[in-house]
């Protein structure tokens, strides 16, 4: 129900700042388990923004609506009403659900959300998948957060050049592999080249993709400025659908590389790791001109590349410590 009532959803940069603001404030008051009051009316105000811009007025606590909804969401048409319940306890489970949706299904309404930031049980999700008539939206934190992060992609993809278009897949497959590892499985190697290509740009850094051949042992070239001085770095990528390891060989052809481009130093990525032996033979001085990283690293790169594209987190002054860190 969100992805209809969230379709092409354009907000100027001031409402989705002030909405991204709300979005953070909710979550450190729900954290801190502030008065419910002030919980309650941060959280209308994101339901306020949302819902305007699908063209719904959000009456808070409508005197008139007997079935004592926290909102009643209104368009125009009097068919597309949306009753909203919010709740501030521990887990919601399937008998306050049950009593919504029975409210819900005896007035005019046609939608339902129910609002627990604290999350609901796995009955509540099975129940409501079987509703009919009534729509019902379960909806915790995660869910307002992943509610708000999907307004800035949503487009009319034919309308995109073909560079854009790349990005918003990209992202896609980043949420998909944060919210599950294994998803790495079902991309193509230079898919997975394009995917990092966003990451890198997305936490600030110039960056350059090679041609999948002939790429001189470097699938990606970053760049970025420290103290008015130009650095560079290079990454190598393995990602290998057989999920082989990364093995001696490899390690010592990318230092190569490092070494003949002088760049700053280099990031050797392996999505299934590397062999027992891989590093046998490094010197203390090779080793600080490359860094390792595996899916643990790669998960972590897309975690942060989220949390700076939603704007709900601000990016490390060091580019460095983004860069290395989970590496060794």
């Amino acid at each position: 129900m969100l992805e209809r009532l969230s379709s092409n959803i354009i907000m100027n940069p001031t409402i989705k700042n002030k909405l991204l603001y709300n979005v953070v404030k909710f979550e450190d008051l729900v954290k801190s388990q502030s008065n419910r009051d002030e919980i309650f009316f941060c959280f209308s105000d994101i339901l306020s923004a949302l819902l305007s811009k699908d063209n719904y007025q959000t009456i808070l606590n409508p005197s008139t609506d007997r079935s004592k909804f926290d909102f009643l969401c209104v368009k125009n048409n009097p068919a597309e009403r949306i009753g909203v319940s919010f709740q501030n306890s521990s887990l919601t489970l399937v008998p306050q659900v049950l009593e919504r949706i029975s409210v819900a299904y005896n007035y005019p309404y046609n939608r339902l959300i129910i609002a627990n930031p604290n999350g609901f049980s796995s009955e509540c999700y099975s129940l409501v998948n079987n509703i009919d008539p009534v729509n019902v939206e379960l909806l915790n934190l995660d869910g307002i957060k992943n509610w708000v992060s999907r307004i800035e992609v949503e487009s009319d993809l034919n309308l995109l050049p073909h560079e854009d278009i790349i990005k918003i897949v990209s992202k896609v497959f980043i949420e998909r592999i944060v919210k599950d590892p294994s998803y790495l499985l079902n991309i193509e190697w230079r898919e997975f080249e394009k995917t990092l290509a966003e990451i890198f740009e997305g936490l600030a850094f110039k960056v350059k993709l090679t041609p999948p051949s002939k790429d001189g042992g470097k699938d990606l070239i970053l760049e970025m400025v420290k103290e008015g001085t130009a650095i560079s770095y290079i990454v190598e990528v393995k990602h290998w659908r057989s999920m082989q390891k990364v093995g001696q060989n490899c390690i010592k052809d990318f230092l190569n590389v490092v070494c003949r481009e002088k760049r700053e130093s280099g990031i050797f990525l392996s999505t299934y790791g590397f062999t027992e032996n891989a590093f046998e033979g490094l010197t203390e001085l090779e080793r600080t001109k490359v860094r390792f990283g595996s899916e643990e690293k790669i998960i972590s790169l897309c975690k942060t590349y989220l949390k700076v594209k939603s704007g709900i987190w601000t990016p490390l002054q060091d580019l460095q410590d983004v860069l290395f860190d989970e590496t060794f």
